[in-house]
């Protein structure tokens, strides 16, 4: 009998673990628009990116292209990205995505909403920002990581592009200054297309 009663409470137990289990399941948040994600690859730092799931639920990343994130929780999203990314390794590599911000349950991300930034040369984290607008240079900076240790802090290039590709402006700014508050430039508004350039130091610099 007393086997019996240790069964049966072993089996009530069993159930109302898995019920737990499905409860937390349920429970993990799910990406929509207008959330912002940063994803990191351990082995390889450059593919390192700050996506913004765009209205249509998606995002955009080097070699795993374009990837539906809405509806999935980050550690899914995680398991997705590293099937894709790993058809640019030889292993299948290391993928964590976390949430940078979490966008209102009633907010709407209207396409027009959003700017391509791109950055590139000496900061933590080169690449492709989606970011949601008014973002000012110091923000998309801060969103690349931050200028590196051998960055040329007072050529930092804004270079601004037409609907055709042509460049029509190219803006420089001085990040010391800019830190110390003697200059207003930080506070340029970023738009969809832009590149902003942080160059390497030179050996005298």
């Amino acid at each position: 009998m007393k086997k019996l009663v240790f069964a049966a409470m072993g089996l009530l137990a069993a159930i109302l673990w898995s019920a737990d289990q499905a409860g937390a399941q349920e429970e993990l948040y799910k990406i929509q628009p207008g959330d912002q994600l940063a994803v990191s690859v351990l082995e390889d730092p450059n593919l390192n990116q700050t996506v913004l799931v765009r209205p249509d639920g998606r995002i955009t990343l080097p070699i795993a292209g374009s990837v539906r994130a809405e509806g999935l929780s980050p550690e899914q999203l995680q398991e997705v990205l590293r099937q894709r990314f790993a058809r640019g390794f030889e292993i299948t590599p290391t993928v964590t995505v976390s949430l940078r911000y979490i966008a209102a349950r009633d907010e709407v991300v209207d396409a027009e909403d959003v700017a391509t930034v791109f950055v590139i040369g000496q900061v933590a984290r080169p690449g492709a920002l989606e970011l949601t607008r008014p973002t000012n240079l110091l923000q998309a900076l801060a969103l690349a990581g931050g200028p590196g240790r051998f960055a040329k802090l007072d050529g930092i290039q804004l270079r601004r592009h037409d609907e055709d590709g042509t460049e029509t402006e190219v803006m420089t700014f001085d990040y010391e200054r800019i830190e110390d508050g003697m200059a207003a430039l930080g506070n340029v508004l970023v738009k969809d297309g832009d590149v902003i350039v942080v160059p390497e130091r030179g050996l005298f610099d």
